[in-house]
């Protein structure tokens, strides 16, 4: 996971000491060095307070720098894509792992759906 690694370049950049980003999000500094080292995340409380106490949306935390460089280039260079594509893709990359999954899964099922009504009201009368 990417958190951790994430974390810590927030940190570094900002020059703060873990205990500092501790005492703005009302962590120990003991916590927050699990959260960049161990792989361990922090309550959904304190993901909350992240974006305040860096300066940086809380996606961004489990981003790859891979993603970010997506990001910053923009959908926008891909021409092929329509407008809906591109704010669509945008709005994909801003989701957790789990909550893209979640999407695809629901896209998937309301087009086996839609294709499920297809067959039975306009394929099989023609």
């Amino acid at each position: 996971m990417n958190f951790g690694k994430r974390l810590q370049q927030a940190i570094s950049e900002l020059g703060i000491s873990q205990a500092e980003l501790g005492r703005r999000v009302g962590a120990k500094a003991q916590s927050v060095n699990g959260w960049c080292s161990a792989g361990i995340l922090p309550r959904a409380e304190i993901l909350e307070q992240l974006p305040s106490a860096t300066g940086r949306p809380l996606y961004w935390f489990f981003m790859t720098e891979e993603d970010e460089q997506v990001l910053k280039k923009g959908y926008s260079s891909i021409p092929e894509l329509t407008e809906d594509q591109k704010r669509l893709l945008m709005l994909y990359d801003m989701l957790l792992p789990n909550d893209r999954e979640n999407m695809l899964r629901i896209y998937q099922s309301r087009i086996d759906e839609m294709k499920a009504w297809a067959e039975k009201h306009v394929i099989g009368k023609i």
